[in-house]
């Protein structure tokens, strides 16, 4: 019987079933969808009395604000259950890259000073690894979604995400001063400066459940709108998309248009994160340029922007430090519902 543990866990249970036992029913049918069920590995020694919560991003297929929003999740989680949380995500992230893991061997410290108080995962007495039924209870317990236009304005989605930003997800000086630098030329005169986001390339797929395009015309109405209130003396662009940043100088002739020019952009209708290049650490750089802009997005005094993770989590940076916009249009299209896969079956 001891060669087969399932059959003998089946005989078991429907000796149970026979017999009634509601309350061993009840605690077999539960355990998939029970969050408080975890598996504890035993890898070493250290950190006695604590277990080590290994949030791990690994579908491969999310943008990095996206990522973000995941790690999030998971952070709440190990807040909820009193575990401390190690981030540390796998190969499988969209921005790992070969090279660049030669120098630094976790991928979410390219872009996030680690703790200092972090514990050792390959040592720890008590480990716990994230898994997707955690982030589907915790999706369900809190909705985070930078599709829903009033997420955007949440006082308790504030409330949740911004001490784990604080404690957790504070981003490499070398991002942070390319943002502020970028935008001194305006700043230190004492001007404002609109934050513009403008997310092109797959979007204008129109895939299902995400938001409906919002196009470079309309992006620039709202522009236009923003910067006739006289609030603000520069402009600054966020985008995947080449041809945006030049459209919107040729609207905007009377103030700066300011925006990375190393940035890896695209004209095409395939995301940027899964493009391929030939510069060095290509997909490390990726990433940074898209955590640079949304730090940068967070700086301004203002925003527009379609629904998108990179300008949610710039609003959730922006507030982390007890800053606001004051001026922020989200440009709400609705969203699609039309079956349109984003991975579509081969």
């Amino acid at each position: 019987m001891n060669r087969h543990p399932g059959l003998r866990l089946l005989i078991k249970t429907l000796k149970h079933v026979i017999a009634g036992d509601r309350n061993y029913i009840r605690k077999i049918s539960e355990l998939d969808g029970d969050s408080d069920h975890m598996e504890i590995c035993h890898n070493g020694s250290t950190d006695y009395g604590s277990i080590v919560y290994v949030i791990k991003e690994n579908t491969g297929y999310d943008g990095f604000c996206a990522t973000l929003i995941y790690v999030i999740y998971f952070l709440l989680f190990a807040k909820e259950h009193g575990l401390a949380p190690v981030i540390k995500l796998s190969c499988e992230f969209a921005y790992y890259d070969r090279e660049k893991c030669k120098e630094i061997s976790n991928p979410w410290e390219y872009y996030f000073v680690p703790r200092d108080d972090a514990c050792d995962e390959s040592s720890a007495l008590n480990v716990c690894y994230g898994n997707y039924h955690h982030l589907g209870f915790m999706k369900k317990r809190y909705d985070l979604s930078p599709y829903k236009a009033e997420n955007y304005h949440d006082e308790k989605i504030f409330g949740l995400c911004l001490p784990v930003i604080r404690d957790y997800m504070r981003l490499r000086s070398e991002i942070t001063n390319e943002a502020s630098d970028i935008l001194a030329s305006v700043t230190e005169r004492g001007g404002k400066v609109l934050g513009v986001h403008f997310r092109g390339t797959d979007y204008k797929q129109g895939f299902d459940r995400h938001p409906v395009f919002v196009d470079e015309g309309q992006t620039i109405e709202e522009i236009v709108k923003a910067m006739d209130t006289g609030r603000f003396d520069a402009v600054f662009v966020a985008t995947d998309d080449a041809s945006v940043c030049e459209r919107i100088k040729e609207t905007v002739t009377d103030h700066p248009v300011l925006y990375f020019p190393d940035a890896y952009r695209s004209n095409g209708i395939e995301s940027v994160a899964f493009s391929k290049s030939v510069r060095k650490f290509h997909h490390y750089l990726l990433g940074y340029e898209i955590a640079r802009d949304m730090y940068t997005l967070s700086l301004c005094d203002g925003l527009v922007a379609g629904k998108s993770s990179v300008g949610f989590m710039s609003n959730l940076y922006k507030r982390s430090r007890d800053e606001e916009y004051e001026y922020m249009h989200i440009i709400d299209n609705g969203n699609n519902s039309n079956g349109n896969a984003y991975f579509k079956e081969s």
